[in-house]
């Protein structure tokens, strides 16, 4: 709690330093996969969030975001099919660099917090939705990089990779139709590729 005041207090110095200050709300999709996942399908799934634009430079920016974040992956098996829906808060802190009039480069550090963990499919013709969240840390590492261009109007794109940096899975287990899935000793790490759009205030 003491590193969120902290973070939020300096966040608000910037803002204060900032030679102008904007508001990005944005919507996009993902394109999520998790690595070690032997062939896994991404999950198709949406990202929706905010992102604070302090201008320190006429070029460079710091920019700070929340958003809700659909992950995870999808695999069919030896007659199990199973969707992995891991939902994430991210919190990226990104420096941006506008290259040229509108088109601009950005990378930095995010943090995850899972929020819902759920696997669905089917197993031996049996249908099977079960809660997973003790399965995953509820905490994630990654790193951000990406590109995105910035109308006069206001419209902004923008696309973007999260490398994931730390292990998803914790030691627990859950059981997917009688079939009991151990994650002990398990390493997997979150991978997103996003495109997004959005509106600069």
């Amino acid at each position: 709690m003491k590193k969120l005041i902290l973070l939020l207090v300096c966040l608000v110095s910037l803002g204060i330093q900032a030679q102008e200050f904007h508001f990005i709300p944005k919507v996009g999709m993902n394109i999520a996969n998790m690595t070690n996942s032997d062939g896994a399908d991404p999950r198709i799934g949406l990202n929706i969030g905010v992102n604070g634009e302090f201008a320190l430079t006429e070029r460079f920016s710091l920019e700070p975001g929340v958003y809700y974040s659909m992950q995870g992956a999808k695999k069919s098996e030896s007659g199990v099919t199973a969707t992995l829906k891991n939902d994430y808060v991210n919190i990226p802190v990104l420096g941006k660099v506008y290259a040229y009039k509108g088109l601009n480069f950005f990378a930095g550090p995010q943090i995850g917090f899972l929020v819902n963990s759920k696997a669905s499919g089917s197993y031996s013709g049996i249908s099977v939705d079960v809660d997973t969240k003790d399965a995953f840390k509820t905490i994630d590492f990654a790193l951000v990089f990406g590109a995105g261009y910035q109308t006069d109007l206001g419209l902004n794109f923008s696309v973007n990779y999260n490398l994931g940096l730390a292990n998803t899975f914790d030691t627990g287990s859950f059981d997917f139709g009688g079939q009991p899935i151990n994650m002990e000793g398990e390493n997997s790490k979150n991978s997103v590729f996003q495109v997004n759009v959005g509106w600069r205030f």
